[in-house]
């Protein structure tokens, strides 16, 4: 990504060494377009009287991003990062489509952290994107909308209820390694991983009492990328803020992914999700029949397919997520699959600017409710049970 960069001097008299200068780096993406979203009755037991249409011009995360870095000696560097979202469409960096803020877009809302750097890798404090992302090396564009991404939509769900938030994750201290022959890793810690984000708090306990200090959040990552062949794995466990053990919310999720780029510009991927979300306290001991540990469910697979032909690209994303297993809570489990595509081209204008056209589609059965991605950004109604929903995308991205 090409970067405007600005050199800040900082006045000599006030540095321990007057060599010691901070680079300032303004980076970002403005990128916005018109959909046309549909729900539909689908298998639904109960549908709608009549559905319509939902045409909006939606922003689709569209950013600034402030990075600086400055020289300790040694190896070793300070740097930070200030990630700001804003909406392209309505104006602001706090509003939506249907109400108060998300905190999508709050100020600071992206990835934003300081910390230092080496050879050794790199320490952050801050909140960041964890887990649910994983999947962008295999199903990557620059023109399509949040909810083309498959990956981070269905395949990071629980029956439409989100695995690491599906947003950045707050309060965490994280490491990245260096790269070592292609090998990557990440291992991050959050002290509390959900947050109010319309309120801008988060629950950490009070460390007495009933209210408990034990949750947070922990993920671990390893990825190897050399040539065509990249491949990954990642690690997420979570517990809600309170005093009881095996919480309502409590979160599992193992992902597995792989891609190859042929010479002709054929990639191909394969993605693997298996998610688990406790729906229901635990049943006493020894637990009834088929209630095991009281744990919900699911795996699923996606396999995208990019092609690129000079300053095209072509794309296709197919997932399949399979039936509950487990309590939910009492909830049926039977006809609580679905399945997704996602198909798109678009056109580099230049290295900084790409148009395209994509189009997606969930059908959920009976009892599914899964959703696409990000949809309380651009203010999408999204589905109930066994409803079908579709979205057709033009849109425009530039880079800076």
């Amino acid at each position: 990504m090409h970067k405007k960069r600005l050199i800040a001097a900082v006045v000599a008299g006030m540095l321990a060494a007057p060599a010691a200068f901070a680079q300032i780096t303004i980076s970002g993406t403005v990128k916005d377009g018109f959909e046309m979203y549909k729900l539909g009755a689908g298998k639904a037991a109960a549908p709608a009287a009549s559905y319509h249409y939902e045409p909006r011009v939606s922003d689709q995360s569209s950013r600034i991003i402030f990075s600086g870095t400055q020289d300790l000696g040694g190896g070793t560097r300070a740097w930070f990062q200030l990630d700001s979202r804003f909406q392209s469409d309505v104006g602001g960096s706090t509003q939506t489509n249907t109400g108060a803020t998300t905190g999508i877009n709050l100020w600071a809302g992206g990835n934003t952290g300081v910390g230092l750097a080496g050879a050794w890798g790199k320490l952050t404090i801050g909140r960041w994107d964890l887990h649910y992302l994983e999947f962008i090396p295999i199903e990557f564009g620059y023109a399509g909308s949040l909810q083309d991404l498959l990956g981070a939509g269905p395949m990071s769900q629980v029956n439409g209820s989100v695995i690491a938030n599906g947003t950045r994750t707050p309060n965490v201290i994280m490491w990245d390694s260096a790269n070592m022959g292609g090998i990557t890793a990440r291992v991050a810690y959050s002290t509390a991983f959900s947050t109010n984000l319309t309120g801008v708090s988060s629950d950490e306990g009070s460390g007495k009492g009933g209210a408990g200090s034990s949750g947070g959040a922990l993920t671990a990552a390893v990825r190897y990328s050399r040539g065509p062949l990249g491949l990954g794995a990642s690690y997420w466990t979570a517990k809600p803020e309170t005093a009881t053990s095996n919480a309502i919310g409590e979160q599992r999720s193992l992902r597995l992914w792989g891609g190859y780029t042929f010479p002709m510009g054929l990639k191909v991927g394969l993605g693997f999700d298996n998610s688990q979300r406790r729906v229901a306290a635990p049943p006493p001991a020894p637990p009834a029949a088929n209630e095991g540990d009281a744990m919900t469910k699911r795996n699923a697979f996606m396999v995208p397919i990019t092609y690129n032909f000079g300053s095209h690209t072509a794309y296709l994303t197919l997932v399949k997520v399979g039936k509950l297993s487990g309590p939910n809570a009492g909830g049926p489990t039977d006809s609580t699959d679905a399945t997704a595509f996602a198909l798109g081209w678009e056109y580099a204008l230049s290295k900084l600017a790409t148009v395209g056209v994509f189009y997606a589609k969930i059908d959920n059965k009976t009892n599914a409710a899964y959703q696409f991605f990000s949809t309380s950004a651009n203010g999408a109604t999204n589905p109930a049970a066994g409803e079908s929903a579709a979205q057709l995308y033009t849109g425009f991205s530039y880079r800076f």
